[in-house]
C-alpha cells in the first residue's frame, strides 16, 4: 500500500505515467529522491536551473515557490549578491596587485612590491613596517607608487606627498647637522 502512495506521489510531482514512476522507484530501491534524480537523468523531468532542497515537509509551498522564482530570476540575471561581492573583492585585489610600492635610493629601485602585499604586511606587522618607513626617510630612501592602470594625475598626487615628506625630512636632517656643528 505504501508503494502505491510513493508511485502516485512521484507520478504527480514528475508529471510522468504510472508505469514510468513505478519503474523508476523499483530501480532506485523505492527511494523517491533517487527516483526523481533518475527521471531527470533520463530526460523525463527538466532539471531546475538552481538547486533548492528542503528537508522540512511542513514548509509553506507558496513561500517556497516565491523563493524559487526569485532565486531563478536572480540566477538568470546574474544578480546573486554573494557572487557580486566576491567578484568585486577579486577585482579590487587584482587592481591592487597591479599597483606597486617602490623603494628607491640613488635613483635605483631596491624593492618593488604590490600594494596588496604592503597592506597584508601592514595588517600583521605594522609595528615593524611603519618605523622602517620613517627611518628609511632619514637614510635617503625614496618611496613612490607606480602603476600602468591608474591615471598619471592620481599617481602624481600620491608621489607628490612622498616627495614633500622626503624634502621635509632632508630639511630636518640639515638643521640637525647644523645644530651639531654649532655645538
Amino acid at each position: 500500500m505504501e508503494n502505491i502512495k510513493l508511485i502516485d506521489k512521484l507520478k504527480d510531482k514528475a508529471n510522468v505515467s504510472y508505469e514510468t514512476a513505478r519503474s523508476a522507484l523499483e530501480n532506485n530501491n523505492w527511494d523517491i529522491l533517487d527516483a526523481m534524480l533518475h527521471l531527470e537523468e533520463k530526460g523525463f523531468v527538466n532539471k531546475p536551473p538552481i538547486s533548492v532542497f528542503y528537508t522540512n515537509e511542513n514548509i509553506n509551498r507558496e513561500e517556497s515557490n516565491d523563493f524559487y522564482e526569485e532565486e531563478k530570476e536572480n540566477y538568470s540575471k546574474g544578480r546573486n549578491d554573494f557572487v557580486g561581492i566576491f567578484e568585486a573583492v577579486c577585482k579590487f585585489i587584482d587592481t591592487c596587485n597591479n599597483i606597486f610600492f617602490e623603494i628607491k635610493r640613488d635613483n635605483r629601485i631596491l624593492l618593488k612590491i604590490p600594494i596588496t602585499v604592503l597592506v597584508v604586511l601592514l595588517f600583521f606587522i605594522f609595528w615593524i613596517i611603519i618605523p622602517l618607513v620613517v627611518v628609511g626617510f632619514f637614510f635617503d630612501f625614496e618611496f613612490s607608487i607606480s602603476s600602468k592602470s591608474i591615471s598619471k594625475n592620481k599617481l602624481n598626487k600620491i608621489n607628490k606627498i612622498f616627495y614633500e615628506i622626503t624634502k621635509n625630512v632632508k630639511l630636518i636632517k640639515e638643521k640637525f647637522k647644523k645644530e651639531l656643528k654649532n655645538d
